[in-house]
């Protein structure tokens, strides 16, 4: 088959300035999630890079190669860029500028060896593709399936590159030349063309699944306190009892005391205050177990414990709550909570949580601030 490989580059450009104004799109209707903002900028910078080819073609200076391949390492930078944004990390601006401070140092000594500046932007570029490769994998936030699939591909894209400098691939031949190419050249050509769109799309999936994992996970949080919610509370629960088969789960419920008084005296900013900080102590001291704000100022735990562990477990909350919130808001507030505790190997959740309830009933009843646990010789179950 023979390639026209001028036209080949035209439709290769128009693809791309199509692909730069879609992800710049999404990230218009998604601003949330910046990193399209950065993949968009370096799809417009190939965009650039490959017009300055349009333009020079068959003239090119060493001037002209000199900002293409500049235009073309920076869209790799900003790719990897792209990618740090997407991980919710800092931007570390050295190493998105160490490439192009080595290429404008390098240049003056290498500009009369087309191989040897071949060779080195490939290099270039085949480290921020490996860097972006492994900023995805090893600092994810989370797994996305898209997200692996990007990593392939990145890693593909180091592939080309390291191929592109041991065959002396150039850019420029592989669209713009009117002659005799080598055998190779249209089958790469095609597989740049066509490489492109894959990666906007592997993009914009990363997004949509970034977007999906974020809205599924505020639908599972109490917004207040930052924990679980009730029903990722009775989720978790379910799985972790599941899991403990027929070894002993205990089930914490916990109801601050006089919350109703601390919102009148105080006003619900410190309440608000004061439910945060309980927040903040369940998940310091059950990081091994399922809980969560079940409303209002009534929090529950689920822990693989015996009984007697549960209680323990329990009395370290009841006392870190008392001594760490004295002050709340500029304001002295004598705040504390009541347990009651229940223990099962044999229980669903709910069961836990009814038997758990009477027990906090129990603790209320003797006066607050303290914790009580369900007789052992009640049939839960």
């Amino acid at each position: 088959m023979q390639l026209d490989f001028p036209t080949l580059g035209v439709v290769f450009v128009l693809n791309t300035a199509i692909l730069t104004a879609l992800l710049f799109f999404a990230w218009a209707l998604n601003r949330q999630v910046k990193a399209l903002a950065w993949w968009g900028l370096a799809f417009f910078l190939v965009l650039m890079g490959m017009g300055l080819m349009v333009v020079a073609r068959g003239t090119l200076t060493l001037a002209t190669l000199l900002i293409a391949n500049s235009v073309l390492i920076a869209a790799y930078s900003v790719l990897y860029g792209g990618c740090q944004t997407f991980n919710a990390r800092p931007i570390s601006l050295p190493s998105l500028l160490v490439g192009m401070v080595l290429w404008w140092v390098a240049f003056p000594f290498i500009s009369d060896s087309s191989t040897t500046r071949l060779v080195l932007t490939s290099a270039i570029c085949a480290g921020y593709a490996l860097m972006s490769a492994w900023e995805l994998w090893w600092h994810a936030r989370h797994r996305l399936a898209s997200q692996v699939a990007a990593i392939i591909l990145l890693i593909g894209l180091v592939g080309f590159n390291t191929l592109r400098g041991l065959l002396g691939f150039s850019l420029a031949q592989s669209f713009w030349i009117a002659g005799p190419v080598p055998p190779w050249s249209g089958a790469m050509a095609i597989g740049i063309a066509t490489f492109m769109p894959t990666v906007a799309f592997v993009f914009l999936s990363m997004a949509k699944e970034q977007l999906e994992h974020q809205y599924k996970r505020a639908a599972l949080t109490d917004p207040l306190t930052k924990i679980p919610n009730r029903r990722a509370f009775l989720e978790d629960a379910t799985v972790l009892i599941t899991r403990q088969r027929c070894a002993p789960t205990s089930c914490l419920l916990f109801d601050l005391d006089n919350f109703k008084q601390i919102n009148d005296t105080y006003g619900h900013e410190v309440g608000d205050h004061v439910l945060e900080i309980f927040g903040s102590i369940l998940s310091d001291h059950l990081s091994e177990g399922a809980y969560g704000r079940l409303g209002g100022e009534e929090f529950g735990a689920i822990v693989p414990l015996s009984g007697d562990d549960a209680g323990r477990l329990a009395e370290q909350i009841r006392h870190s709550f008392e001594s760490v919130a004295k002050i709340v808001r500029g304001q002295r507030v004598d705040v504390t909570v009541s347990v009651g505790c229940a223990t099962s190997a044999t229980s669903t959740v709910r069961d836990l949580l009814r038997h758990a309830d009477t027990a906090l009933y129990r603790a209320k009843a003797q006066g607050r601030n303290a914790v009580v646990s369900a007789p052992s010789n009640v049939n839960i179950g």
